[in-house]
């Protein structure tokens, strides 16, 4: 058997995924699918709008075969270090491909710009656009356009597209990127158009219109987001300001050993946290032009998981192992053909697993759990044994 990888948040699962999964299946060669998915806090900075065991059961329900996690430790990082995370938990699971989703569709362009990244005079220009206090996207954009002349923004499943082609070249791994053009809504759009919306658009009706979200998601997905919505556990960031301002208040000094927090922002956030009880007073009072959205809500959720550069260096050594969060029969099969055959531990349970671990990939190990930890004391959900199993 072969398999085709994909790399989703799926936050949650709609219909525009559908299609990507359609097409996966269509332009890969892989008689199973699998989805390495963020677990419980996203790339964005963000908790997953329902927790990763429901995430996952979404997917299963609308297609996939086999769905592992991406820890926390890969998932609520940067492009550049979450895709060595998803390419190197995919190439453990023997994928043969990536096909994921780009606003340019053209994989040989992204392959160009990925080699440019290499390039010296190619960082000597980010740096340049950097210090003049531009945002990650906006001066890697002007960097591309003073090399090559060719002008146009880079968005964000570009620019995660581009680190999935790195990511395979660095680890060496021989796995085919196919990227496949997005239909439908940008990325960020609140448009709906015939039943594709966004994620972003569909998770800002989830607070207050739910059933305006019923033809935009599988018939699946939806039973499990009103399930969710009703029982009051859809997650927000907002809703983690009291532990979030509590760590940054009690650990002041020991902030600039936060992964992502350059030197200096550590006082504008320890003064905001003591300025503002309401969190959108405090978010509008830490943001600068050089950080996106995403950047300091990825530093506020490293802040509050105790995510540091020393743990993050320890998971950029190599992935330590593989979690299985559920599959299907046809999933199951493949799994168990290649059984012995990874390299790295691929388990289902958390029972016992730690006997099999080294101490690098143990200490990831429980740091991931530690963040799903935090996100139950906001939402609480009840920690699976066992994986899905879809029959």
């Amino acid at each position: 058997m072969k398999a085709t990888g994909v790399v989703v948040e799926y936050n949650p699962f709609h219909n525009g995924h559908r299609y990507h999964l359609e097409k996966a299946r269509e332009k890969g060669v892989g008689d199973v699918v699998i989805a390495a998915m963020s677990g419980d806090f996203l790339q964005r900075g963000e908790p997953g709008i329902v927790n990763r065991w429901k995430r996952a059961e979404m997917a299963l329900r609308s297609g996939v075969d086999i769905v592992a996690e991406l820890p926390a430790y890969y998932s609520n990082q940067s492009a550049e270090i979450f895709a060595r995370g998803a390419v190197g938990i995919l190439g453990a699971l023997g994928v043969s491909d990536v096909v994921f989703g780009s606003e340019s569709g053209e994989i040989e362009k992204l392959k160009n710009i990925a080699s440019l990244e290499e390039n010296e005079e190619f960082q000597t220009y980010l740096k340049e656009e950097l210090g003049r206090g531009s945002s990650y996207p906006t001066s890697f954009a002007a960097a591309i356009e003073k090399i090559t002349g060719d002008k146009g923004y880079m968005t964000p499943n570009d620019i995660l597209g581009t680190e999935y082609v790195r990511s395979i070249s660095k680890l060496g791994l021989n796995i085919n990127p196919i990227a496949i053009k997005r239909e439908g809504t940008g990325y960020h759009s609140h448009d709906i158009r015939g039943d594709i919306a966004s994620a972003t658009a569909i998770r800002k009706m989830l607070d207050k219109e739910i059933e305006k979200i019923k033809n935009l998601v599988p018939e699946p997905v939806y039973e499990i987001l009103s399930s969710e919505f009703r029982e009051k556990r859809c997650a927000w960031l907002n809703e983690f300001y009291p532990i979030l301002r509590h760590e940054i208040i009690l650990h002041k000094d020991s902030l600039e050993d936060i992964q992502d927090v350059e030197a200096g922002f550590e006082n504008r956030l320890y003064e905001a946290a003591l300025k503002n009880r309401d969190f959108e007073k405090f978010y509008g009072s830490i943001m600068t032009k050089r950080y996106t959205n995403a950047r300091v809500q990825r530093i506020l959720t490293h802040i509050l998981l105790g995510l540091t550069v020393k743990i993050t260096e320890k998971a950029k050594l190599g992935v330590p192992y593989v979690r299985i969060l559920g599959f299907n029969q046809r999933g199951g099969r493949y799994l168990k053909s290649i059984r012995g055959k990874t390299g790295i531990e691929v388990f289902t349970t958390l029972k016992n697993v730690s006997k099999k671990l080294s101490g690098r990939e143990k200490e990831l190990l429980d740091f991931n759990e530690r963040c799903s930890m935090i996100y139950t004391v906001i939402k609480e959900y009840d920690e699976r044994k066992t994986p899905i199993i879809i029959k």
